[in-house]
């Protein structure tokens, strides 16, 4: 969150400083009449404190800050000794005192308009960094009043209110402020999304994580961000096998998988499906990338185990495709098609598996929601942008938010790689 600077909050007060000696009293009686009413008890205590302070001397300002406000009577003469209170507490590093001065200055009701949000945002953000949430929910709260569409104000209370555990009130001002900020023509703040998603997924809700998970990679195409927005969205979705693995693919395609556990889940669940191949390529791609510890398989009892079984059986799996492809294209119905587009998306035949994907859909007799899907992933893998968009956003029930996060990398293209790292 971005707050006003206490620094400058306490230049403006000294700038604007009344004069409060008796012989200024005397000059600007006439231009003050109505607008302050400064007592006479204050005017005789006050001028040694405001000296003080225009010269730098903190000690002796401190110390003869009590008998400015043992004097001070009227509402002026309240307002003015607690801007003094202020600069002598920010100078001295006092936060308990200038949250107590910001308290009698607002207090007093005598704040000019120019200065009241700088105060009241210097109260919410020392309640804020002191944990005491309902008082910077109340500032903030005052705050946005003052200013409706402010998303600075709008993304601070959003995080107050999750703060306070309130979630479900959170949101809505993080959409607000992401408009807002829209609607002025600047870049959304990265932050705002991840506190959005945290928040949503901290709590519990499913449908708002995959929203602000959606928001975020699409704002931040990063392969970070992917893997941020993706795991997410796996751990708040009882996803089944064949929507896991494809999730599993868009991580990789983003290149968002890291470290052995990621490869491992996904060669397990590739040769499971029946794809040799692509699990064998995956298993290569993390010992290349040094995401499998020491580059090597050996070290992985597991993924060695599972290369082991599959690299046998890619040479006659792949040599049985053309006649299988045949035979898809001539049945009635278009199970057997989708099946071998399947296989072919495996492979990374990505033009023959979206042909495919077209027979089947054409013939029908299979779920369109996962034929579409699948053929949008093979068009983005084939860079026909707007073809792939076409066929994912064809996509409902279950698999939307997965397609609409392929349809987000079908338009970006691939993220750069992440550092590589050891396996966790």
């Amino acid at each position: 969150m971005k707050f006003a600077s206490t620094t400058a909050l306490a230049l403006a007060l000294a700038l604007g400083a009344v004069a409060v000696t008796p012989a200024a009293a005397k000059k600007e009686e006439k231009a003050e009449a109505g607008k302050a009413n400064y007592s006479t008890a204050f005017r005789q205590a006050a001028p040694a404190v405001q000296k003080a302070l225009a010269a730098g001397d903190i000690a002796t300002a401190k110390a003869g800050l009590p008998a400015a406000q043992a004097a001070a009577s009227t509402d002026d003469d309240k307002y003015a000794v607690a801007g003094m209170a202020y600069q002598i507490a920010i100078k001295s590093n006092d936060q308990a005192g200038a949250a107590s001065a910001v308290d009698a200055m607002l207090a007093s009701g005598k704040a000019p308009p120019e200065l009241q949000t700088q105060l009241l945002t210097a109260k919410a953000q020392n309640a804020f960094n002191n944990g005491k949430f309902a008082d910077a929910d109340a500032a903030f709260t005052q705050l946005n009043q003052q200013k409706p569409n402010d998303p600075e104000i709008l993304i601070s209370l959003a995080a107050v209110k999750s703060r306070e555990g309130q979630n479900s009130a959170a949101l809505p001002y993080v959409d607000q402020a992401i408009q807002a900020k829209k609607a002025a023509g600047g870049p959304v703040d990265e932050d705002w999304y991840r506190r959005a998603l945290a928040i949503s997924y901290d709590a519990k809700m499913p449908a708002q994580t995959a929203k602000y998970g959606l928001q975020l990679a699409d704002a931040y195409p990063r392969a970070d961000i992917w893997r941020v927005a993706l795991q997410t969205f796996r751990d708040t979705n009882r996803l089944d096998p064949q929507a896991d693995l494809d999730t599993l693919r868009l991580m990789r395609a983003t290149n968002a998988l890291a470290g052995e556990r990621d490869y491992y889940e996904y060669a397990n669940m590739a040769l499971n499906k029946g794809y040799p191949g692509e699990a064998k390529a995956v298993i290569d791609e993390g010992t290349s990338s040094n995401m499998v510890e020491n580059k090597s398989v050996a070290t992985s009892k597991a993924l060695a185990e599972i290369k082991a079984v599959a690299a046998p059986k890619i040479a006659a799996d792949k040599a049985e495709l053309p006649a299988l492809d045949k035979k898809a294209r001539a049945a009635a119905d278009g199970k057997q098609a989708l099946l071998i587009g399947d296989a072919y998306l495996g492979y990374g035949q990505y033009p023959q598996a979206a042909d495919l994907y077209k027979v089947a859909i054409q013939k029908g007799g299979v779920d369109a929601n996962v034929a579409n899907l699948h053929l949008g992933e093979a068009l983005a893998h084939s860079g026909q942008k707007q073809e792939a968009a076409d066929a994912l956003g064809k996509v409902t029930g279950t698999n939307q938010t997965l397609a609409q996060y392929w349809a987000i990398y079908a338009a970006k293209g691939s993220a750069p790689a992440a550092p590589a790292t050891a396996a966790r």
